[in-house]
């Protein structure tokens, strides 16, 4: 995870005026957070070359199930198993075919009778050619029917078992770095570097000062759309805009071509690229029905986007990319939903943790948010406070009307309730 914490004014503006794809911020990896692609079966085959000890000890080090593990293993021998039964059988409807040309060919007798002797069935699947050219035309085509079967069995169970194998295999972490300190407490995370000055304390909370911009309303937004709604206001509107304008113009001078993507994907899109705790801890699942057509009564079941980063990483679901067209370079932009399971009690006011916001990212197949806007919202309201207002760093101002490169203070500081300073006193909010 990344957090943008001990930010100063020299920090944020030489990120701003820098055309560095992401601002200082202190990096904190550890093991039991991730955002992880599906592991490359080979892997877990020790005939390909893998490793499964090493996965499991991956599992291990992130205080993971390790018996997915072998779940995986088990399910892939199977697998692979009706695989090659399934190639056997097409393999031999193939033979049955030839032999069957063969015979229309030499104007050999059809016959009339299809029964096939218990002996022929008992051995379907070891039939030889040899063995099909003693029978008759119509029995050929009739072993050939009976093989057309076996495939469908065979194709069905496959499926099955990729199915379960994938929903394992889902399951389980990427590879981790050597670097990664083991730990199940975020609070445990290593350090890898620092910029700016972590102790300096400002006057006031971003909390205070979006109030005192009146930029956010919290409490009309959680009666329209309930905790952590909110609505962003006046001048903020357009600071928000201008960091989405800046983060792709650096991005496109850097070849990124710019996403604005679908806020909703298909359940099977979004399995493919989302982890299973995702689904239960972070995604919106909406119902809608299944077509335009008012007598279809199916059901279409799609999930909310938490990040163009899925959306994009589906962009070319099963294409083949000639490697002289990579490597492909995409910026998204979108606003993203989250429900924030596992979060009650944390960040309970202001826009810092929200089931709504807009990002801009650039892709690499792995967490890359280029500006979450609202958080950096909150670190420019803080870091940029004068007496009087909100001195807007000079870069943006090319994005922002006249009139808000200075956001003046309309507002006093809040006041807290004595049960919010408790929970402000516990860094609960």
């Amino acid at each position: 995870p990344h957090a943008a914490v001990g930010l100063n004014k020299a920090n944020i503006s030489s990120w701003l005026t820098s055309r560095q794809p992401y601002p200082p911020r202190i990096l904190l990896p550890i093991a039991t957070f991730h955002y992880k692609m599906v592991l490359d079966l080979d892997l877990f085959r020790e005939d390909k070359g893998g490793n499964p000890e090493s996965i499991r000890e991956y599992q291990r080090k992130r205080f993971k199930d390790v018996s997915l593990v072998d779940q995986v293993i088990e399910l892939d021998t199977e697998w692979r198993k009706v695989r090659f039964s399934a190639d056997n059988w097409n393999k031999l409807k193939n033979q049955c075919s030839k032999v069957y040309g063969e015979k229309m060919k030499k104007k050999e007798d059809a016959g009339v009778d299809d029964s096939l002797e218990s002996d022929i069935v008992a051995k379907l699947e070891n039939l030889s050619i040899d063995d099909l050219r003693t029978l008759t035309p119509v029995k050929v085509k009739k072993i050939r029917s009976l093989i057309d079967d076996r495939i469908a069995e065979c194709n069905a169970e496959v499926v099955k078992l990729e199915e379960r194998r994938s929903q394992k295999l889902r399951g389980i972490g990427n590879i981790l770095h050597e670097s990664v300190p083991v730990s199940d407490d975020e609070d445990k995370n290593g350090i890898v570097a620092t910029y700016g000055d972590c102790q300096v304390q400002k006057q006031y909370s971003h909390i205070d000062l979006a109030y005192m911009v009146d930029g956010v309303d919290t409490n009309r937004g959680t009666v329209v759309g309930g905790g952590r709604g909110y609505y962003l206001k006046g001048k903020l509107v357009f600071l928000e805009l201008a960091l989405r304008q800046h983060a792709l113009r650096i991005l496109a001078r850097k070849g990124y071509v710019p996403l604005y993507t679908p806020f909703l994907m298909r359940k099977e899109v979004m399995t493919e690229v989302a982890q299973l705790s995702q689904f239960d801890e972070e995604l919106y699942k909406v119902i809608g029905k299944g077509s335009e057509n008012i007598e279809d009564s199916s059901i279409d079941e799609k999930y909310l986007i938490a990040t163009s980063e899925q959306p994009i990483a589906a962009y070319h679901r099963g294409e083949w990319i000639n490697p002289s067209e990579l490597p492909k370079r995409y910026s998204g932009v979108s606003t993203c939903f989250r429900q924030e399971v596992g979060s009650h009690g944390r960040d309970t006011r202001g826009i810092f943790r929200v089931h709504q916001f807009e990002k801009a990212e650039y892709i690499h197949m792995l967490n890359a948010t280029m500006c979450a806007t609202t958080r950096t919202i909150c670190a420019i309201l803080e870091t940029f406070q004068t007496e009087n207002g909100i001195a807007v760093p000079e870069v943006l101002h090319q994005y922002l009307p006249p009139d808000c490169t200075f956001i003046e203070f309309v507002k006093p500081a809040e006041k807290l309730s004595t049960k919010e300073l408790k929970k402000a006193k516990s860094n609960k909010i």
